[in-house]
């Protein structure tokens, strides 16, 4: 079909294999954009991991006074770390309402 000579051979594959590292490169670039890392991470902007808060930043969320803010840290203590923020049911003083109130200031890493 085509006579190329072994140069000629040699440079279309040379162009192809740039064409496809750009084609590679190109694509990379867009998958890790930083408009789709913000997205993923604007969900825990200003969150507190519920795993490694201190009483203080405990108490700095509202509905969380220190007594409650040290239950958190002793359940922590005794039982491990959070697996999801519905663990925080289990700590007396958090009701139903006080939970709506206060899981979305918490994320968990």
């Amino acid at each position: 079909m085509l006579n190329l000579t072994s140069e000629e051979r040699k440079v279309a594959l040379f162009l192809i294999t740039l064409g496809l590292i750009g084609l590679g490169i190109s694509f990379l670039t867009k998958l890790n954009t930083p408009v789709k890392m913000l997205r993923c991470y604007g969900q825990e902007i200003g969150k507190i991991d519920l795993n490694a808060a201190d009483k203080n930043l405990l108490v700095s969320v509202p509905g969380i006074g220190p007594k409650l803010a040290q239950k958190i840290i002793d359940y922590r203590m005794t039982q491990g770390s959070f697996e999801d923020l519905e663990g925080l049911k289990n700590i007396k003083g958090i009701t139903t309402y006080k939970y709506e109130k206060i899981k979305d200031s918490f994320i968990i890493k």
